[in-house]
């Protein structure tokens, strides 16, 4: 079992004038980073965004941020917009155009040192990350890739099985691909690992197979804070998982063939409809910050429910 998996109580803490005891299980990932929800969201490509990132971070869990186009000035804008909006640890994901020096430069001045990194661009930039004092997660979907990493100080592995929306890369389950990870790690290395996961059962299971977290993609792509155009969040919240498509043909930078979205009549493949086969359990669309109360389990959720109240989510029949 993960040392990540050892969970520690936080203290009180006072709201106004009444103090409340949050008694929560605070979830390390790695030595450099708490968690107080197990639960990584997965890069949502340009459906992330400040706002979706900063929000699950404030939350407990932890947000994450494509890095994916535009000009340095933009860039800028965007961190600058996230520290403000949080002072949680972001994840920083890389995607093929940005491989200039100048973007972790950008991370780095805004306060950010937890990256991602993938099989293609992992060796190069890994080295470079802990050079600055940054931590590395590491994207892997097979046994020789994760070995690569390893080799090259990845200090946190990040596996989506095969069922994961989007890219897929793994030709293993999620528990196959787990199993085959922690025979190479010994419990040394922390694995956030996803593909499919949709609730808070699926969370419990994974972090009861020796998981350190859990990887969330869908969930969070069908939340208010996502950059997708609210009828795509829609469609899919009425979506079955017989709705989806693995498709294989190759299509744009990223070098990844493999995609699982949402099977339209026009045949539209872009992010806003990407969705992992756990897309039959989420039938609505709520704020991050509830679905990151809602993926923690109960026996670690003492005082949320006075902090955060519930809200009126959209559902698919809207």
């Amino acid at each position: 079992m993960m040392r990540a998996l050892q969970p520690r109580e936080s203290q009180t803490v006072s709201r106004g004038a009444v103090a409340l005891s949050t008694k929560r299980t605070l979830f390390p990932l790695g030595s450099t980073l708490t968690l107080r929800c197990p639960v990584v969201q997965a890069s949502l490509g340009s459906c992330d965004g400040p706002r979706l990132a900063a929000a699950v971070s404030r939350a407990g869990a932890l947000g994450s941020l494509t890095i994916n186009g535009g000009s340095d000035i933009r860039l800028k804008r965007r961190l600058i917009q996230l520290r403000r909006l949080t002072k949680r640890p972001v994840l920083i994901a890389f995607t093929p155009q940005w491989q200039r020096e100048t973007v972790l430069n950008a991370c780095l001045e805004q306060g950010f040192h937890h990256f991602q990194v993938f099989w293609w661009n992992g060796p190069r930039l890994s080295h470079e990350i802990h050079a600055v004092g940054g931590t590395v997660f590491w994207q892997v979907g097979t046994v020789e890739q994760a070995k690569e990493a390893l080799e090259n100080g990845a200090d946190i592995l990040v596996a989506p099985g095969t069922d994961a929306g989007g890219q897929v890369r793994s030709p293993y389950s999620l528990q196959e691909l787990l199993e085959k990870l922690q025979s190479i790690t010994a419990g040394q290395v922390p694995i956030v690992a996803g593909g499919g996961l949709a609730n808070v059962r699926d969370v419990a299971t994974i972090l009861s197979q020796g998981a350190s977290a859990a990887l969330m993609g869908t969930r969070f792509l069908l939340s208010e804070e996502a950059q997708a155009e609210r009828h795509c969040k829609i469609r899919l919240a009425r979506a079955d998982v017989s709705d989806l498509i693995l498709d294989p043909q190759v299509a744009g930078e990223w070098p990844c063939a493999p995609r699982r979205y949402l099977r339209t009549a026009s045949g539209a493949d872009f992010p806003a409809l990407f969705a992992g086969r756990g897309i039959s359990s989420i039938n609505d669309v709520r704020p991050a910050a509830e679905i990151v109360r809602r993926l923690t389990p109960a026996q670690h959720r003492k005082g949320w429910e006075a902090i955060l109240p519930l809200s009126h989510p959209i559902s698919a029949t809207v």
